[in-house]
């Protein structure tokens, strides 16, 4: 029994990590020269549990997005956008089956995040990061799957 514990203890503590501010800050720099024709660049980081866990820099405004099983929770390491959430996507595609991408959002509501900033994007939700020019938003984005279509 206290083998079989001390292995459930050992085995928890593995996917313990601290990344810390400077880390986390220190990717602003590094993704910059990884921008791509959307404005974006990111970063895979290791998935916990299921979930997937990225970087993601951005030098302008990109794409709208809207994903079926999936929702995120992001923290903004650097910079600011306003984040539109809900409405209609325009001139939506579908590049894989549970996600379409769009050139905008209409509609919507539309709230200003930066720094320190906390944001729950929730499933099946239309979204778009609109950054203005000369800024930038450099954040950390966990994919919280729900499991179904």
């Amino acid at each position: 029994m206290l083998v079989a514990t001390a292995c459930l203890l050992n085995a928890q503590s593995s996917d313990f990590i601290v990344w810390k501010a400077a880390d986390l800050r220190s990717f602003e720099k590094k993704l910059h020269s990884k921008v791509n024709q959307d404005h974006t660049a990111l970063e895979r980081l290791p998935d916990y549990e299921g979930h997937s866990v990225y970087v993601v820099h951005r030098e302008g405004t990109g794409l709208a997005e809207v994903h079926e099983t999936t929702a995120h929770m992001i923290y903004v390491i650097s910079g600011e956008a306003v984040v539109v959430v809900g409405g209609t996507m325009k001139n939506p595609r579908q590049p894989v089956p549970e996600t379409a991408l769009g050139t905008s959002v209409e509609g919507g509501e539309a709230k200003g995040v930066g720094a320190g900033d906390l944001v729950h994007i929730p499933y099946k939700a239309p979204h778009w990061f609109k950054v203005a020019p000369g800024a930038q938003i450099t954040y950390i984005m966990v994919n919280l799957e729900s499991g179904k279509p």
